[in-house]
């Protein structure tokens, strides 16, 4: 048996950009440890750096089990103003009458994400502190940039039990090895396997910042496991939400 705060909380329009996409920035389905803990910053006030000194650095203070789906994804269009060095220079010169070039890049969204969210802290005053927060968030409450809003449609503080090995489905999973359910494989006729197989990501964990800048210093692999169900082959303590009928790790 565990303690939780539980989040469970709807969006619109959400992204969780994959930072190895320029152009066309892609999404992952479900919002990653930093992007949770940049909600928590935005309901308790807190400025990035303070979020990754608070909750990510060390990887030891904070974790997250998450849980959720979307109903959809669409694109979104952005025009940008490209700043260089040579074209400053000829727009100084009079040789072009712009000193940047405009180029456009597309922004994948996720319709309709219902998300729960299981945050453990190991500081009981942390727990506090941020239970606390999020009954009166000092900033309007984002996953994704921060106007892609989200609505807090239940919080509470839970125990969820743990369990043997389970197969697993529309979660996040610290792990890089496991198995698929074969038998749902077998009954997805007419469904886009590679669409909904599962995913091994490896995304920035931890950063610095430095005159403004910010610079990840360490890295961690998940699996975003989609529809599919999965059983997973790693040490980490497997958890039951009876509530919700779901199952998760922490990342």
């Amino acid at each position: 048996m565990a303690s939780f705060i539980k989040i469970k909380c709807v969006g619109s329009l959400n992204s969780f950009r994959l930072p190895d996409f320029h152009t066309y920035h892609k999404t992952l389905p479900l919002p990653p440890k930093p992007t949770v803990a940049g909600m928590l910053g935005s309901a308790a006030g807190l400025s990035p750096e303070e979020v990754n000194d608070r909750l990510l650095k060390g990887n030891r203070q904070f974790a997250v089990g998450v849980v959720g789906r979307s109903f959809g994804r669409t694109n979104d269009l952005w025009q940008i103003r490209k700043y260089e060095n040579k074209t400053i220079a000829a727009y100084k010169k009079g040789d072009v009458d712009k000193p940047y070039k405009t180029s456009v890049i597309v922004r994948e969204l996720l319709y309709g994400s219902v998300i729960s969210l299981y945050l453990s802290f190991t500081d009981e005053s942390e727990r506090a502190f941020f239970f606390e927060k999020l009954n009166h968030p000092e900033w309007a409450v984002s996953l994704g940039r921060e106007d892609e809003l989200v609505r807090i449609t239940a919080l509470e503080q839970i125990e969820c039990d743990t369990v043997p090995q389970a197969f697993f489905s529309n979660t996040i999973l610290p792990a890089r090895r496991f198995e698929l359910d074969a038998r749902s494989i077998r009954q997805s006729a007419g469904i886009n396997l590679l669409a909904k197989a599962p995913t091994v990501v490896n995304l920035p964990a931890e950063f610095t910042y430095s005159n403004g800048t910010r610079e990840a210093t360490r890295f961690e692999s998940y699996v975003f496991v989609d529809e599919f169900p999965v059983r997973p082959h790693n040490d980490a303590v497997n958890y039951y939400d009876a509530t919700e009928d779901v199952y998760f790790q922490l990342i």
